[in-house]
């Protein structure tokens, strides 16, 4: 055998190894995904008081007429000091004069279930995404 034939076959059991090789580290590279993304889902933001008085007084306000106006001002107070600090308690002031307190919990995706204490009021929304980091 020349020399040039046993590099030839060097180079044909060497090359597709080596184009494998490459294809893979390239893929690896790709499926990484957004940082920003990754960083977001592995340390989820807990939930900021004002954004969730903001978005627990959007819904109206329950009425035996049907919904009536959404809530002039609430007050949340979480109920931990960790993760989404669940649960939360949230008293809503409606245009009416009424007042409801509603027990709040906030999803790890933004997503948040209010429920009064006598049950028969809801409020549900999203999303907190944009909650700032305290």
């Amino acid at each position: 055998m020349t020399h040039s034939r046993v590099t030839r076959r060097a180079l044909l059991l060497i090359a597709p190894v080596v184009a494998i090789g490459i294809v893979a580290a390239l893929w690896s590279v790709a499926s990484r995904g957004d940082p920003a993304f990754t960083f977001d889902q592995q340390h989820p933001r807990g939930a900021s008081d004002r954004e969730l008085e903001n978005l627990v007084r959007q819904p109206r306000e329950p009425t035996p007429e049907g919904p009536g106006q959404p809530g002039e001002s609430a007050r949340c107070v979480p109920g931990s000091a960790t993760g989404q600090r669940n649960p939360w308690t949230c008293t809503v002031l409606y245009p009416s004069g009424k007042r409801i307190r509603y027990r709040v919990q906030v999803q790890a995706n933004g997503r948040y279930r209010g429920v009064d204490p006598t049950g028969q009021f809801n409020i549900d929304g999203c999303c907190t995404g944009t909650l700032s980091r305290e």
